[in-house]
């Protein structure tokens, strides 16, 4: 059994690895319509480890001969001095360039009986690392479709690539947090910024058990949250990287953190039991819940219950929804009339103060 196991998750290693290696490169996703309710998704690119034949590890596969021209078809074939895909195949991809450099695909297609030709689709912006696009000799820039009146036919199709390497940028860096403990844990927002393929993806990650960042994952430019949990740090100064880097390519980048801490743990009276829960479920849409306890010492001191958003500021008070007295309780928190993003929900009872991140999605 033991040595099954290992076996099984061998292959998981391996197939993880396939799949990584066979998104390495850049995609242009067309669809061949005829007007009668008939479609074909064909794709062309680059990637690595491609060659001009038939690579059945990346989605090429050789099609059956065409039916007759009364039936719809649509496929890529070769091209002449550039690739070689016998009967056709309804994906061809080339070898990752080195150099800003184009590649010529040929698609042929019949629209098959009781249609009049082809509308030819393709998604406009271009996906990055595609720098143009021409069909039959004629730039497509700004368009996502083109049209052929023949009922049979090919549409020869030029893209010009950018292989430059990916990187990445991130504002502001580096975060810095001022830390009093009497305060909310605060949250800061930081912005990943990919170059070179505006929609390339990214996973992040930090060397500090006391930062935390939502999401740890993304793709494109995108916002992320940076908070800190100053319960169990004394006064001092910490440093901290959190690393972005990408799951398929060779980059990543490093954003510094200094966190100073004014305030430490050891200066802020005893909570007495106050006891602050992770809202369920997290994230939400449009309600959660939170459990509390104003602890086994309160004796009916003011305690207040707060939402805040990724800027500090309050967005709701939900103090009024508080039991005045110890034991566990729950609160409902309703978040219909917020904008989805990242929310910081704060107890205050007596010297206790008790903060935790929650995640709004719309």
């Amino acid at each position: 059994m033991k040595y099954t196991r290992i076996f099984i998750i061998g292959i998981l290693l391996l197939a993880a690895n396939a799949a990584a290696q066979e998104y390495r490169g850049v995609t242009l996703e067309f669809f061949v319509d005829n007007g009668e309710g008939r479609s074909q998704r064909l794709a062309a690119g680059v990637r690595e480890g491609a060659t001009t034949g038939i690579d059945q590890g990346l989605e090429e596969a050789e099609l059956p001969p065409q039916p007759p021209n009364e039936i719809f078809d649509a496929r890529l074939i070769s091209t002449p001095g550039t690739s070689q895909l016998g009967l056709g195949s309804l994906a061809d991809y080339r070898p990752f360039p080195s150099s800003p450099a184009s590649e010529r695909y040929t698609i042929s297609y019949q629209a098959g009986v009781n249609a009049s030709g082809v509308t030819l689709r393709w998604t406009d912006p271009l996906p990055g690392r595609i720098t143009g696009l021409t069909i039959d000799g004629e730039d497509m820039s700004g368009q996502s479709s083109v049209e052929s009146q023949f009922m049979t036919g090919q549409f020869v199709i030029e893209i010009g690539y950018d292989p430059a390497p990916l990187r990445y940028a991130a504002s502001p860096s580096p975060l810095t947090f001022m830390v009093n403990n009497n305060d909310p844990p605060p949250t800061k927002a930081l912005t990943i910024s990919p170059e070179g393929d505006p929609g390339a993806s990214w996973v992040l990650d930090t060397d500090a058990d006391w930062l935390t960042i939502i999401p740890g994952y993304g793709e494109g430019e995108q916002t992320v949250a940076v908070s800190v949990n100053t319960q169990r740090l004394p006064v001092g100064t910490y440093q901290a990287t959190i690393r972005v880097r990408s799951q398929v390519y060779n980059a990543s980048l490093d954003v510094p953190v200094q966190m100073e801490m004014v305030v430490g743990v050891e200066d802020v009276p005893a909570t007495n039991g106050v006891w602050l829960s992770q809202n369920y479920p997290n994230p939400f849409n449009p309600s959660t819940v939170i459990e509390l306890d104003l602890g086994s010492g309160y004796r009916g001191a003011p305690a207040t219950l707060k939402i805040h958003d990724l800027l500090g500021r309050e967005v709701m008070d939900l103090s009024s929804s508080l039991e005045m007295n110890s034991g566990v309780q729950r609160v409902r928190f309703d978040a219909s009339a917020l904008p989805g993003g990242i929310y910081t929900y704060t107890l205050r009872a007596g010297n206790a103060v008790l903060s935790n991140s929650m995640t709004l999605l719309k």
